[in-house]
């Protein structure tokens, strides 16, 4: 019985693929947010008439507005720091480490280590306004523990 071979062969069907992969990622990245015409024919094969048209997955990112940093304070001396907990496992135990320090070498620096509620959301995104209004009133800086 002889087996008729109908389709390209294993390395041909792995060789066009790849090659329309290629094609296509380098045609939507080199092409911007543009539409781009791909040609997936693999070297020495005969080109079909159709094109592939695609998107570039990259889209077009907003743009980026830079905000300056916050002044940096003259002293430590008699200043409030508070140290925020966003609730990321183990940035407590940091946040720790850190009061100990700033109490062993800024012995007049007062620090509050409060834990951010997760009202809204989790994490970094959670929102905790009672929280924001008594560091707005009471804290000279912030540092908050945040997961990554």
């Amino acid at each position: 019985m002889t087996l008729i071979k109908k389709g390209p062969s294993r390395r041909e069907f792995v060789q066009r693929i790849t090659t329309g992969a290629v094609g296509l990622a380098a045609a939507g990245y080199l092409d911007g947010a543009k539409l781009a015409a791909a040609d997936v024919t693999p070297p020495g094969k005969k080109a079909c008439a159709e094109k592939i048209t695609v998107l570039n997955p990259l889209g077009v990112p907003p743009a980026v507005h830079l905000k300056p940093q916050a002044r940096r304070m003259d002293t430590l001396d008699g200043k409030t720091i508070y140290f925020v907990n966003d609730g990321y496992p183990g940035s407590d135990n940091v946040l720790y480490e850190m009061m100990d320090w700033f109490k062993a070498n800024y012995p007049t620096t007062n620090v509050v280590y409060k834990y951010k509620s997760q009202q809204g959301g989790l994490g970094f995104d959670a929102q905790d306004p009672p929280l924001w209004e008594e560091m707005n009133q009471k804290a000279d800086a912030m540092i908050i523990g945040v997961g990554h």
